[in-house]
C-alpha cells in the first residue's frame, strides 16, 4: 500500500492520503509531546510524560488503555516502537535524515520526505498496523523538534 501525506506550515497537521482520498491524519502540538490520529479507522493518542523523557504511550483515542509505547534512542537515532506487545524498529536511513524506516519480522514500511520547505512524503508499506504508520510520523516530527530544540 502507497501513502503520501502533506503537512500544514506548522508541522502540526499532517494529512494521509491513499491517491487523492484522505485516509487519515495526525495532529501534533507545537508546545507539548503529544498528539493524536487516525488511519484506516484506527485512532489512537500519543503522550509523552515527565520532563526529558525518552517514552511516549501510545493510547486509545480516549486516552483510558495503553496500548504500546515509543522508546526513543537518540544517540543512534533510532527508535522501538511497542505495540499490541509486538516490537518495531525504527531508524533513519541515511544522515540526512529524509528517509526512515519502520520493520518487524520481514514486514517493513518505508518512509521519504519529499518536499523541502513544504513538508510532503510518502510510504510503501508492506503488512505494518496502521497504528504504527501513525507512531511512525509522529517518531519522526518527535525527533525533528528535539533537533530544532537543540
Amino acid at each position: 500500500m502507497s501513502l503520501t501525506w502533506k503537512s500544514n506550515f506548522s508541522g502540526t497537521e499532517h494529512r494521509i492520503f491513499r491517491g487523492k482520498i484522505i485516509a487519515g491524519l495526525l495532529k501534533t502540538s507545537t508546545w507539548k509531546n503529544e498528539g493524536y490520529g487516525e488511519l484506516n479507522g484506527h485512532l489512537v493518542r500519543f503522550k509523552t510524560k515527565g520532563f526529558l523523557q525518552k517514552k511516549t504511550d501510545i493510547q486509545s483515542i480516549d486516552g483510558d488503555k495503553i496500548l504500546g509505547n515509543i522508546e526513543f534512542h537518540f544517540l543512534k537515532s533510532a527508535a522501538t516502537i511497542t505495540y499490541n506487545d509486538i516490537s518495531y524498529e525504527w531508524k533513519f536511513e541515511p544522515w540526512s535524515r529524509r528517509k526512515w524506516f519502520v520493520a518487524n519480522n520481514g514486514t517493513r514500511a518505508d518512509f521519504k520526505l519529499s518536499g523541502f520547505w513544504q513538508k510532503t512524503g510518502e510510504v510503501q508499506n508492506e503488512d505494518i498496523p496502521a497504528a504504527v504508520l501513525l507512531a511512525s510520523l509522529y517518531t519522526f516530527i518527535y525527533f525533528q523538534k528535539t533537533s530544532a530544540a537543540v
